[in-house]
């Protein structure tokens, strides 16, 4: 079994690190996170760092790399301090996959890259078409993080729209929405479910 040192993976090639470390955390969920410039732009950016930060009250995170370069979706936030997440499925994670690529200020990757909106009724943001899990969230807090200068966004969950009816513990299978995975910048993943084991919850 190859073993590596902290020194050994300083050391290694940048692309070879980063895939390396990547591959260590697994592949989590995809998702879209929508927001609006102050230009009224709408902006797309691919994420699979969503985190449960808690259920009661309903809040999530989500990883940004550093801001020492443009980040629109981090921008966006400041000014309007909402969005919408989107879950990316099989059916359009190529094109999910191209809004990485950094467009100038005031492009729309949703026009751009192919992807299409759809709107709730009622509600100011839109969501993405075609995702079968899309959340309205509010930014309630951000931290920085200093060992690399990252920042962890804190949501609150304002709406969840879903395509499929939950069970009646509220468990819902995001395999048989299409829903996909994804590990670092370029790998994707299908879902298979293997089942449930018993839980013991403390009041």
């Amino acid at each position: 079994m190859p073993s590596y040192s902290a020194q050994d993976l300083e050391a290694a090639e940048r692309s070879w690190r980063i895939n390396f470390i990547n591959c260590i955390v697994g592949a989590k969920n995809l998702h879209l996170l929508l927001t609006r410039s102050s230009n009224g732009t709408y902006n797309a950016a691919i994420f699979n760092s969503g985190i449960h930060i808690g259920s009661s009250p309903p809040y999530i995170g989500f990883l940004l790399r550093p801001t020492t370069t443009p980040r629109h979706t981090y921008e966006n936030l400041k000014a309007y301090p909402y969005a919408t997440m989107n879950a990316v499925t099989e059916s359009f994670y190529q094109q999910a996959h191209r809004t990485h690529v950094k467009l100038p200020y005031g492009e729309s990757e949703i026009e751009r890259f192919g992807l299409h909106l759809h709107w709730e009724k009622g509600e100011d943001l839109p969501y993405v078409g075609g995702s079968p899990l899309r959340a309205r969230l509010r930014l309630a807090e951000e931290h920085l993080i200093k060992v690399n200068q990252t920042r962890l966004l804190v949501f609150a969950i304002e709406k969840v729209h879903l395509s499929v009816e939950p069970g009646g513990d509220g468990f819902f299978r995001l395999d048989e929405m299409g829903v996909i995975a994804g590990s670092g910048c370029d790998a994707y993943w299908r879902l298979q479910y293997i089942g449930r084991e018993p839980m013991e919850r403390r009041e």
